[in-house]
């Protein structure tokens, strides 16, 4: 590994002109100067080679490798000349890796990732029947959503959730009638009632916050006679949306309960659904259905806005960083055991070649071999360990202080399992879980399992 590409301080970004303007990434550069990296915008039209070298690359690349998949063919060449510099730089922290983000680009994919995770062998969280339409044929369509369990009224998505703004476009649809105005390819969900509330978990690495957005009203089963509605989801869940589909009737705002999600409820999605993905930066959509208080996910993304997490763009540059600096010493450290085992495997050469010489003499000269003053020139291992010492104790664990909120032990042993000269017993630490954060931004309280009011959380 050279020595330039381990102490660049470049770190790469790319993003639609769109989502540069959404997240402000001129503050995302004053944040990594002040740490002493450079944020360079990165151009897919050129080798990545000569606009580094770099420590890390951050991306919303989702929309490239859609086009790619649809045979565009400047998409196809950009994503080849990504992943050619990746494959190449394994060294370079990538967020995130482009095999996990493919994971949430196909919506049926994303459903049926949740359907087959431990999650759907729980009581509390589930994701709604769906099945995938392919065809504008009536009765075919009827008969697969027989087969799929699915409902009406249900929740008509495109199949592919990036790529324009087409993959926003959905809609209700009630009955037999409003099959004729389908736009195959694309997935039908049942839907779940849920007092107009959205509940969207937004992932930096293992802290999440959550964010409540307006949703859909609630809808009477049986009523087939109405006509499709047609929506586009970002209109409906930002923050400020105030329309006659996210307005509860009057019989649901004095009947129907108002259920606050569950904060442990929420942990254990979020921690089984990174698991599954494996995203440093992922967005879940997660509903509680009003009649069985059931979670229901129904959408995730990479790189979501963040909308509402104020923090963001500081905890991006603050785990980018981290991330480069756990590489590094994770490098250096195994550049010294190659070194250790090689030097090893000299010592046992010549250690053999050594009583190789012995019984030669012996056998020449009859003479006892322990004798003979032949010294192997056994090469000095205490400098190697003393390294391996250094890299391993070099990284400091810094706490996150600037939240307050609840915070989780976890007592899991940590062991390098590398044998040192010193002792192969190593110290055992704990790790103390990331902070985790509750926002509101919706017009409704928000509370944790600690009952600590989001107002006062925000007040801190």
């Amino acid at each position: 590994m050279s020595k330039t590409i381990m102490s660049s301080n470049k770190v790469g970004f790319w993003a639609s002109e769109k989502k540069c303007l959404k997240i402000n990434v001129s503050e995302l550069d004053k944040n990594f100067a002040a740490k002493g990296f450079e944020l360079v915008k990165m151009n897919l039209n050129e080798p990545i080679e000569t606009q580094g070298p770099f420590a890390a690359i951050i991306h919303k690349l989702a929309d490239v490798m859609v086009r790619a998949q649809q045979d565009d063919p400047l998409a196809r060449k950009q994503i080849q000349l990504f992943e050619d510099y990746i494959n190449n730089h394994p060294e370079v922290v990538i967020l995130d890796p482009l095999d996990n983000v493919r994971k949430l680009l196909d919506r049926y994919r994303q459903y049926k990732l949740i359907d087959d995770s431990e999650l759907a062998r729980e009581d509390g969280v589930f994701t709604p029947t769906f099945v995938e339409l392919t065809s504008n044929d009536v009765n075919e369509n009827l008969n697969k959503l027989k087969a799929a369990v699915v409902s009406f009224p249900f929740v008509c998505k495109p199949l592919v959730a990036h790529g324009s703004t087409y993959a926003h476009q959905m809609s209700i649809i009630f009955g037999k009638s409003g099959l004729k105005t389908i736009s195959p390819h694309c997935v039908a969900q049942s839907f779940i009632n849920h007092n107009a509330r959205l509940f969207k978990l937004f992932l930096i690495k293992d802290k999440y916050y959550v964010i409540e957005r307006p949703s859909l009203k609630n809808f009477k089963r049986g009523d087939t006679d109405c006509e499709t509605v047609f929506f586009d989801s970002h209109d409906i869940s930002k923050p400020d949306s105030c329309c006659a589909l996210t307005e509860l009737d009057p019989t649901d705002q004095s009947c129907q309960p108002i259920r606050d999600p569950e904060m442990e409820r929420l942990d254990r999605i979020v921690k089984v659904v990174s698991q599954k993905v494996g995203l440093t930066l992922l967005g879940i959509d997660v509903i509680i259905d009003n009649m069985t208080g059931r979670y229901a996910i129904i959408d995730m993304n990479a790189f979501p806005g963040y909308d509402g997490v104020d923090c963001f763009l500081q905890t991006l540059c603050d785990i980018t960083v981290e991330e480069i600096e756990k590489k590094r010493q994770s490098l250096g450290l195994t550049n010294i055991i190659n070194e250790l085992s090689a030097r090893n495997e000299r010592n046992d050469y010549l250690e053999t070649q050594t009583k190789t010489q012995c019984l030669s003499l012996q056998s020449n000269s009859d003479k006892d071999c322990n004798n003979t003053q032949l010294k192997s020139p056994m090469i000095d291992n205490k400098s190697i360990d003393e390294r391996i010492s250094l890299v391993k104790t070099s990284s400091v664990e810094k706490n996150d202080k600037t939240v307050i909120t609840k915070t989780a032990q976890n007592g899991n042993d940590f062991d390098s399992g590398i044998d040192t000269s010193d002792s192969c017993d190593e110290k055992k630490y704990k790790k103390q879980s990331q902070v985790k954060v509750v926002r509101r931004q919706h017009s409704r309280s928000l509370t944790n399992s600690s009952n600590v009011r989001i107002d006062e959380i925000n007040s801190i």
